[in-house]
């Protein structure tokens, strides 16, 4: 439905995990064709004229399996998978189209995932990672710098805190600026033409890990990131001979665990996991404006809306 001949009408559901937070739009409710998903991801991901959120999940038939994710992130790429999206979607599965049920498969990007509901947690079966690099040193703005890098379906470095303590030794963990170093890596001439996603990891015991993370695609650090905290754990492992899990602590306080099994000498890891607890936030209409690249937004609301919003009702023991 229309508002005006520009503007149209997207309900959408405002999910998070782990910090991370997602616009998600169900493609099997929508009474229209989307075109431009990586145009919409923009307009809804905009925290000052859209919804606000890290990415765009969609939710898709699909010919074979349960559904189809869809990904993009706030600058409307689509970089690769979203550990964190992954298990957004899989509990929205559950609760709208999938009740009583406790397992699903699904694919996005190509590969086949399995999720499990276990009481207020969400596990997903991810994808093996690949491209496993230790001990590799770049160049960032004159200084050799000691990084890790592996592919968990989105590539990552990982960087230990001690190791960029000893180059930066002015640098706390808890209050360092991410965003300059971790866009000068994230645009490093070794990961073109696609980029990396950057991770800074500080170890606190033989199972726990904390990490802060620069995301491509948001340009900036997030609260979580599910594919980086796989990166992460794994790297650890592989660096410490620490057998999983690993407890990840991310920047919004939440943590997410990391389970995997693993080689004799800590070279190769398949059967990843990722678990945590989801969020609902908020549902609503947005009102998009397909032929204005940065705005949204209606003059007025419509009588509808006003009617809906007059049967709230709020429950203060609630």
């Amino acid at each position: 439905m229309k508002t005006t001949d520009n503007i149209i009408n997207i309900p959408f559901v405002k999910m998070s995990a782990a910090g991370n937070d997602f616009v998600l739009l169900d493609e099997t409710q929508l009474s229209l064709q989307i075109k431009y998903y990586e145009l919409l991801a923009r307009k809804l991901c905009n925290r000052n004229y859209g919804v606000g959120a890290d990415g765009l999940l969609v939710y898709k038939r699909h010919h074979t399996e349960k559904f189809e994710m869809g990904y993009y992130n706030a600058d409307g790429s689509t970089g690769g998978m979203c550990g964190n999206g992954a298990r957004c979607i899989s509990a929205y599965h559950f609760d709208v189209h999938g009740k009583e049920r406790q397992f699903v498969t699904f694919t996005a990007f190509g590969h086949f995932y399995k999720a499990k509901r276990d009481g207020k947690k969400i596990s997903v079966h991810m994808k093996d990672p690949s491209h496993l690099i230790t001990d590799l040193t770049i160049n960032v703005e004159g200084i050799e710098l000691d990084c890790n890098f592996i592919d968990t379906g989105s590539p990552h470095v990982v960087i230990f805190f001690n190791d960029l303590q000893s180059t930066y030794p002015d640098f706390k963990y808890e209050d360092f600026n991410i965003n300059h170093l971790g866009s000068r890596i994230r645009h490093h001439e070794a990961f073109r033409p696609l980029g990396t996603n950057v991770n800074f990891v500080m170890p606190v015991s033989a199972g726990t890990i904390r990490v802060r993370t620069y995301e491509r695609g948001i340009e900036g650090e997030t609260l979580g990131c599910g594919t980086g905290a796989i990166a992460s754990a794994v790297i650890f492992s592989a660096k410490s001979k620490n057998v999983p899990p690993v407890a990840v602590q991310t920047k919004s306080g939440e943590i997410l665990e990391v389970n995997f099994s693993h080689s004799e000498k800590f070279k190769n890891f398949s059967d990843i996991t990722l678990s945590g607890t989801w969020r609902y936030h908020f549902w609503g209409i947005a009102y998009i404006d397909v032929e204005d690249e940065k705005n949204n937004g209606i003059e007025s609301i419509p009588d509808s809306t006003i009617q809906s919003m007059r049967s709230l009702t709020i429950n203060p023991d609630r």
